[in-house]
């Protein structure tokens, strides 16, 4: 991401998030995430849960603008027979996910630059 990133105005900012994990007994860990800003708007990458049906880890992207938060993408960790990232719309159910590269990545934060 990093590098996708390199030479634009984009700022990251690392954050943390708390996941309980009830396949270890219920225990609490820290799952670092990603904040992208650009000017008031930021996408911010937090990541859901682990080990999920079918899937080991889950992030969901949400749009955080002035006037409203929108959830926007969920990412996926080796999804059904996939061992990279794939993703798919928020809300959408089923289906087969698609491969997360530098080309999706930028269509997905699109909603973060101005128009």
């Amino acid at each position: 991401m990093d590098t996708w990133l390199a030479g634009t105005e984009i700022r990251t900012e690392a954050t943390a998030t708390s996941l309980v994990e009830f396949l270890i007994g219920g225990s609490a860990f820290s799952v670092p995430g990603i904040t992208l800003h650009y000017g008031k708007r930021s996408i911010r990458f937090t990541p859901i849960f682990l080990y999920g049906p079918g899937v080991t880890g889950c992030i969901e992207a949400c749009l955080h603008a002035p006037d409203a938060i929108r959830t926007l993408y969920r990412l996926f960790m080796r999804s059904g027979r996939q061992n990279d990232w794939t993703w798919c719309p928020a809300g959408v159910q089923g289906g087969d996910p698609a491969r997360l590269d530098e080309e999706a990545f930028f269509m997905m934060i699109a909603p973060l630059l101005p128009e």
